[in-house]
């Protein structure tokens, strides 16, 4: 168990740092403008299709995107915002380069990046991290802060990602701010509980450490999905908005 949460905790420090390079770079003028117009075109393909409220209905756009993107996972929308990308799975080097930081869904270099799990982890595991900038110019996860309102977190909380197996849907129960070193959050890194014993531990630091939470009681037995994004109010702080997952895809 000790040595999981040094290996968690190793993996967020390098995530950190490399969040760090990046935050820094230009994600307004033409860059930031491009990637708005890029991402806006495929919102607007992905809208355009079969999208339909059954899960075992497919959507056309993410059926091509799939078959185009070999690290395409699912399209990732959150409701009440601006959220809606391509989810990727990353190609992290040995050197803990994360690389769509710095890319587009495409591949193609761009600083204000594309939302991403880790190359290991999976949509099936017990916790499912997804990373993506605080941009300044609104995109990726900049909206995430809308949660840190009581009447927004009450309202909204919807988060779906459509996959080629169907829809994977989640309800939003907390979101917290907490510092990715040496912080009070020690989940940082993890896929799959040991235990009913650590997956309660897991709910308490939730719950303790939450800003806004939902009301209902969250018992072990659970898959969780955590939107991950820069938070500046800590030194190498990150907002984390916590999810349940509601069903599993077909």
């Amino acid at each position: 168990m000790k040595q999981t949460k040094i290996v968690a905790a190793f993996e967020g420090l390098i995530f950190g740092i490399s969040m760090f390079f990046f935050v820094i770079d230009g994600k307004g003028g033409p860059q930031g403008m491009h990637s708005m117009s890029v991402y806006s075109h495929e919102a607007h393909a992905y809208h355009e299709s079969s999208v339909s409220n059954d899960d075992d209905q497919l959507n056309d756009e993410v059926l091509r995107l799939s078959s185009v993107y070999e690290d395409f996972v699912g399209y990732l929308t959150v409701e009440g915002t601006s959220i809606e990308y391509p989810l990727m799975r990353d190609r992290t080097d040995s050197n803990g380069n994360y690389f769509y930081l710095s890319h587009d869904y495409r591949g193609e270099y761009d600083p204000c990046g594309c939302p991403f799990i880790r190359h290991s982890s999976n949509l099936d595991n017990d916790i499912v991290e997804v990373y993506a900038h605080n941009n300044s110019n609104g995109t990726m996860f900049a909206d995430l802060s809308k949660f840190e309102d009581e009447e927004f977190f009450d309202e909204y909380g919807g988060v779906v990602i459509d996959t080629v197996d169907g829809r994977l849907s989640y309800r939003v129960i907390a979101v917290l701010d907490v510092s990715v070193v040496n912080g009070p959050f020690t989940f940082f890194g993890w896929s799959n509980f040991p235990s009913e014993e650590v997956e309660q531990e897991f709910i308490d630091q939730v719950c303790s450490l939450a800003n806004q939470t939902s009301e209902e009681d969250i018992s072990p037995g659970n898959q969780y999905l955590l939107l991950v994004t820069c938070e500046y109010s800590h030194s190498n702080g990150r907002r984390i908005v916590v999810a349940v997952r509601q069903n599993t895809a077909n």
